[in-house]
């Protein structure tokens, strides 16, 4: 059974608030006509006597206009401003029409109609109350006041204003009652059009709620997924020897390509890239079963292709939904750039040598994961030498289409990789990335695009001096700063710089830390100086305290503190930690 019930769901408050709008408009109309038929009884055109104009007008037109005048207020009065619109609709009605009741009739009709655009079976119902007592209640008082109506007394003379007992009883009888009757018969039409709109708003509200329930479920299923993914980048900093960045844009909330890289040991990263056939939930829910697999697959130590074969079979395994998955799978072997891998179903990979440029590495492929039981996967080597970069995609890359539907295609995507081959990898997917927008434009996004890639580095040069946390050691240390600086090539202006901050940094903590030992550790790789002092005095963080006020003058700034603050100001990075009870600052110098 259908019940009218006070409610909060954001699509009722604003009808109401839209209706609330629209009844005042409608109210301000009225008051016009109002203030028009003052005007034309002033001209003669009505028999009204004008004393009773006088005084019904200005309280007919402030009634009609009250609700405006009081819209400011409707946010406190709530749901009763509604019932405020009515009552001041009645009010006005009532008065008009007993000064002049023969035009009218057909304006008792407002109140029930306006009460329709609430959808509230209640208020239509007062509304319709309060308008026959009222029509009724004008009706009887305008045989006595105004202009009167001359289908309610027949044969009325203004000279002879008299009402019989015969008279009123036709009156209420003949035109009361069955005007009464017909505006009863229009509010039941009315009370049926808002029930029935009322249900379909409800319905609204019930699919929207339902709609903003999944918005959020699938927004926590893509910020969970977004965190299944590497994203902390740069991913190891710790190691120098290589270069790594990877990128997801999923066509839905959710999307069905993933990619991975991890440490196996110390000297093997795996790599994967894969693509499920698909979109949305289902795509997403299969992808962390085949990412999950596969990891799981290689940490145990199982070479690519033996991860492929074991994670198909298990794929395979009540796969009511036939769904598949395309994968790319390698390990890197840090220490000797050799790339073992092997590929079920994926894209070619495309790979530039130091002195080259990209080109698709045509590799042997196997049948997709999930597609078929106990499917055989060819494993093939790449030794990836110092300077190459190894590029990894989905087929989201290659097969985005504009407005035309003209594919992006793989040679346009081998251009925009060598047009940016000398950037490093995170350089290289975000300006490849900007030049597949370009291409777009736009056009909707059809699938998911990911890209990965990897670039081999030189070793870096990486020498350590331990010393005793002494002012007297601060010679030895800048000695072998600026030798190996030298050594290595580093411009001048670097080396200066680096000496200076070397120099604050161990007279510090020579004096302030309390220290047994120290050690100072220097690495150059890629134009760039990374210096670390390692202490194990008392855990201080340089990093951490305010800054010194330069504005100041010597005599009114506070002591301390501005060595670090030059420091900051010379070096591109200074970053604290507190590693197995040693304090650790790490200075970094860019050119």
């Amino acid at each position: 059974m259908h019940t009218e019930t006070k409610t909060t769901n954001p699509i009722f408050l604003e009808n109401e608030r839209e209706a609330n709008r629209y009844s005042c408009r409608c109210l301000q109309v009225m008051a016009l006509i109002a203030a028009l038929a003052w005007v034309l009884n002033l001209l003669d055109v009505f028999i009204v006597p004008p004393a009773v104009m006088n005084v019904s007008m200005p309280l007919c037109i402030f009634s009609f206009l009250l609700p405006t005048l009081l819209m400011p207020k409707m946010p406190q009065l709530g749901g009763r401003f509604q019932y405020l619109i009515m009552g001041c609709c009645i009010l006005g009605i009532t008065v008009l029409s007993i000064a002049i009741p023969k035009h009218t009739v057909l304006a008792w009709i407002a109140p029930v109609l306006l009460s329709c655009h609430y959808y509230s079976r209640k208020l239509t119902a007062s509304a319709l109350a309060a308008s026959v007592v009222c029509l009724c209640a004008a009706g009887i008082a305008g045989l006595f006041v105004g202009e009167g109506d001359p289908n309610l007394i027949k044969a009325f003379s203004a000279e002879e204003a008299v009402i019989t007992g015969e008279i009123f009883k036709e009156a209420v009888l003949f035109f009361l009652l069955p005007r009464s009757a017909i505006l009863v018969g229009m509010a039941f039409v009315c009370i049926t059009v808002a029930k029935r709109t009322r249900s379909l708003l409800e319905r609204q509200a019930a699919d929207s709620s339902a709609r903003q329930r999944i918005e959020t479920e699938l927004n926590v299923a893509t910020q969970i997924q977004a965190d299944m993914l590497p994203s902390i980048f740069p991913a190891f900093p710790e190691r120098s020897e290589f270069d790594i960045y990877a990128s997801m844009t999923p066509a839905k909330e959710v999307g069905g390509d993933f990619y991975d890289f991890f440490l196996v040991d110390d000297d093997h990263l795996a790599m994967v890239i894969a693509d499920v056939s698909g979109k949305g939930v289902p795509a997403a829910l299969f992808m962390v079963i085949a990412k999950t697999l596969l990891k799981n697959a290689v940490q145990v130590g199982l070479s690519p292709k033996e991860a492929l074969e074991t994670v198909n079979n298990q794929l395979c395994e009540n796969n009511e939904a036939e769904m598949f998955v395309t994968v790319w799978l390698g390990v890197y072997q840090i220490s000797t750039g050799k790339l073992t891998a092997a590929n079920a179903g994926h894209e070619y990979p495309a790979i530039r040598r130091a002195d080259g440029s990209f080109a698709l590495w045509k590799d042997p492929h196997g049948f997709v994961l999930a597609g078929m039981e106990n499917t055989r996967y060819r494993e093939y080597e790449l030794d990836i030498g110092v300077g190459d970069t190894l590029f990894l995609y989905t087929d989201g890359v290659a097969e985005a289409m504009d407005g035309a539907n003209t594919l992006y295609g793989t040679d346009r995507m081998l251009a925009a990789l060598n047009q940016n081959r000398t950037l490093g990898p995170k350089g290289l997917l975000q300006q490849l990335k900007a030049d597949l927008d370009r291409f777009v434009g736009t056009a909707p996004q059809f699938d998911d695009i990911t890209m990965l890639s990897l670039q081999r580095k030189a070793p870096a040069v990486r020498q350590s001096i331990q010393v005793a946390p002494e002012v007297a050691c601060l010679p030895q240390v800048s000695e072998f700063l600026e030798g190996l600086l030298e050594e290595q090539g580093v411009p001048r202006r670097v080396i200066i710089q680096a000496a200076v901050a070397a120099d604050e940094i161990f007279s510090n903590l020579a004096r302030y830390s309390g220290a047994a030992s120290a050690q100072v550790d220097c690495a150059i790789q890629d134009s760039r100086v990374v210096l670390r002092f390692v202490d194990d005095g008392t855990p201080y963080d340089p990093t951490a305290q305010p800054e010194p006020d330069v504005t100041l003058s010597a005599e009114e700034r506070e002591i301390g503190g501005l060595g670090i603050f030059m420091v900051k100001k010379s070096m591109d990075r200074v970053s604290y930690a507190y590693e197995d009870g040693k304090n650790v600052l790490t200075l970094e110098k860019r050119w």
